[in-house]
């Protein structure tokens, strides 16, 4: 029934049909100026197409959790005791014939919440790259990922051993390449008995590359952590405090550069305000930024989960999710508004004449 119906609505996508190759940048549109009204007549069609896949998924999910509470609190209990028993014949310290509680309550649970991730696979896989395009002709792909190759020479990247990505955002914008996605940076761990992972940073990365602007050097902008910080940092990336004029930029963020004039252009009152939006908008604790090449990363550290449907619980054509991030992505375009005023020769002229 429900691969029937998204037929109707979305005839050439596969049903779930999981991650694609994401396609070539276009150019996308500054959505800015439209009213959140508006914006949402247009988004309306594929939100209604969701709310009939969420109010079937909800029934299904009222129903089971109907069914495991009964069970889970008869049979939790009975398989708890023989557990126990179990535990108490066998003749070595393996306890391998015993966990028929844990593996059963497990089961139920899954059982119980899979029509929630049915939903949100629907969403992810049918809704989202619709609604992207709707942002603007944004490509949309929930398993892509920005190269590693393009962040490493930003200075800015944790070291990592693993690298995890969802939610991969591409797009032009000014002739400058926009890709945003989610990311999970690990570090392998070891202890006695066994290796592990931590994740190390997570949380949301933008990468935009100019085409046709480079900069002259590698400025990294960041939060104020003081002197023990300043003195890491420079000595880890060969760059220098940089001398900015502005003291309540001194109050909020660190600047290192190997290029102070270039530096005060770039770092300048409005870049930082619209740097500021943009973490208050994504709701990220931290914030780092860099210059480089030309190109100019930012890292948002966030516990928030980006890109998700509302509770299975909350109508899909309720119109907070996709409003916010129309709100988001116009911070993004913002920032490169700011960028497309950087004029590399007024710094090569200013280095001159001091």
């Amino acid at each position: 029934m429900l691969q029937n119906l998204f037929a109707n609505f979305f005839p050439t996508h596969k049903f779930f049909s999981g991650n694609v190759p994401i396609p070539e940048a276009q150019e996308v549109e500054d959505l800015r100026g439209m009213s959140d009204e508006e914006f949402l007549r247009h988004s309306r069609p594929q939100l209604e197409a969701l709310e009939v896949v969420r109010q079937e998924k909800f029934k299904i999910y009222k129903r089971r959790k109907m069914i495991a509470w009964p069970a889970g609190a008869v049979l939790g209990p009975a398989l708890a005791y023989v557990d126990y028993w179990l535990l108490l014949l066998q003749s070595s310290s393996d306890d391998s014939a015993a966990g028929l509680s844990v593996v059963f309550m497990g089961a139920l649970y899954a059982w119980v919440t899979q029509p929630k991730r049915q939903y949100a696979a629907a969403y992810k896989n049918e809704i989202l790259p619709r609604l992207a395009g709707l942002f603007g002709n944004f490509k949309y792909s929930s398993g892509g990922q920005i190269p590693v190759e393009q962040m490493r020479p930003s200075k800015i990247l944790p070291k990592h051993d693993k690298y995890e990505s969802e939610d991969h955002f591409i797009g032009k914008y000014k002739e400058v390449g926009i890709q945003f996605c989610e990311i999970n940076l690990q570090e392998r761990r070891r202890s006695k008995n066994r290796t592990y992972y931590v994740s190390i940073f997570k949380g949301l990365a933008i990468l935009l590359d100019m085409s046709k602007k480079r900069f002259y050097g590698h400025t990294i902008l960041d939060r104020d952590r003081g002197k023990i910080s300043e003195w890491f940092t420079s000595r880890t990336h060969g760059l220098k405090k940089a001398n900015m004029v502005d003291p309540e930029f001194e109050k909020l963020f660190d600047a290192y550069t190997d290029d102070q004039v270039e530096a005060r252009y770039l770092i300048d009152p409005i870049m930082i305000e619209k740097l500021k939006a943009l973490q208050e908008e994504y709701d990220g604790d931290k914030m780092v930024a860099a210059f480089y090449e030309s190109k100019m990363l930012i890292l948002i550290s966030s516990k928030h989960n980006h890109f998700e449907p509302a509770n299975i619980t909350i109508p899909a054509t309720d119109p907070e999710s996709v409003l916010t991030m129309k709100k988001e992505i116009g911070e993004v375009l913002s920032i490169i508004d700011q960028l497309d005023l950087y004029d590399p020769r007024k710094v090569e002229e200013a280095r001159k004449s001091a």
